[in-house]
């Protein structure tokens, strides 16, 4: 009785030290969970190849034990994953992340992905100008979303009133516009990449040839002097980023090589690209290799982020939340 009296404590020591050891090997869950690293990336061509090397950084696992992956096919999905903690780094339309974080959603920006543009594609023989649109009905899904505002303030930026000197047509969903468009239904369309890749070879092959007329990003540079136009985002929980500096500029890192790889490799990842996404395997590495991702890090960002949520809570301001989201947006630490 004495003896194992004696080794009670003892024991309870050892208990406890295996306790706190394996709290510090955990995951980087929150409370020590382990539940890894868990990413969540929307079903577009470009994103998907951009983020496609995380899922093999030696480096990234190394950090951050089991990396697992998931598909955002809608938006009410990134506020759910989010509120619900069951994603921590996610991509998402820059816009989408600021006006959460207004509405006080626990999520910051880590960075931006460069490549994803919005093409509008016309006539085979349209002039690529602005000019070719006067008197021109141009089709845009989803009203008042960002492309909707952006394109209509393009415009007037080159000096074509929307209702006046062409007129805009707003659908509700996106497949249907893509239908239209790759039947030759319609003469002029916005749609995002890689759809409007997809469009244009899908229309070819009904002897009804478009082709790209200007790129939203394009023509927000010339009109803005901004470096681009920051459209996706590579966002993360904040919690998460300040739990975890250390896997952050991992984080950066693999996202950067990430990206390169896909500039660098296209033919190599697309068939996986492809697989995820639904987009034909040769259009994603003709896509990449015209288009060439980038990453850059929402420190490095934050000016082009700003003026474009300024120029959309100057048009609209619901698109952001309400007003411009302040620094408690960006995550600063990295490169």
């Amino acid at each position: 009785m004495t003896t194992h009296t004696r080794h009670r404590p003892v024991r309870a020591a050892q208990l406890l030290a295996s306790l706190t050891l394996l709290a510090a090997c955990a995951g980087p869950g929150a409370g020590g969970e382990n539940t890894g690293l868990r990413i969540a990336v929307a079903p577009n061509a470009v994103l998907d190849a951009a983020t496609a090397g995380l899922r093999t950084d030696r480096e990234l696992t190394s950090e951050a034990g089991n990396v697992r992956f998931s598909a955002l096919r809608n938006p009410d999905e990134i506020r759910t994953q989010l509120t619900s903690n069951s994603v921590d780094v996610l991509t998402l339309p820059s816009n989408i992340a600021a006006n959460l974080h207004n509405r006080g959603v626990d999520v910051r920006i880590l960075g931006v992905v460069g490549g994803p543009v919005d093409v509008l594609v016309g006539p085979r023989d349209a002039a690529p100008s602005w000019s070719s649109l006067r008197g021109a009905t141009v089709h845009i899904p989803f009203k008042g979303d960002v492309n909707d505002v952006l394109f209509r303030h393009l415009a007037r930026e080159n000096g074509l009133t929307p209702g006046e000197d062409l007129t805009v047509v707003n659908h509700p969903g996106l497949p249907d516009l893509l239908t239209a468009v790759s039947a030759g239904e319609v003469d002029y369309a916005l749609l995002p990449e890689h759809q409007a890749s997809l469009a244009l070879s899908r229309a070819a092959s009904v002897g009804r040839p478009k082709k790209q007329i200007l790129t939203l990003g394009e023509q927000w540079r010339k009109a803005t002097g901004q470096r681009s136009l920051p459209t996706y985002a590579v966002g993360v929980r904040g919690r998460f980023a300040e739990d975890h500096p250390e896997l952050v500029g991992h984080l950066h890192r693999a996202l950067t090589r990430s990206a390169r790889g896909a500039a660098d490799r296209p033919a190599a990842i697309a068939p996986q690209v492809a697989r995820r996404t639904g987009a034909p395997g040769p259009l994603v590495t003709r896509l990449l290799d015209r288009l060439t991702p980038t990453y850059r890090s929402a420190r490095d960002a934050r000016p082009e982020l700003t003026a474009l949520f300024t120029e959309l809570a100057a048009a609209s301001p619901a698109l952001v939340g309400g007003k411009v989201p302040g620094a408690g947006l960006y995550v600063t630490e990295g490169p």
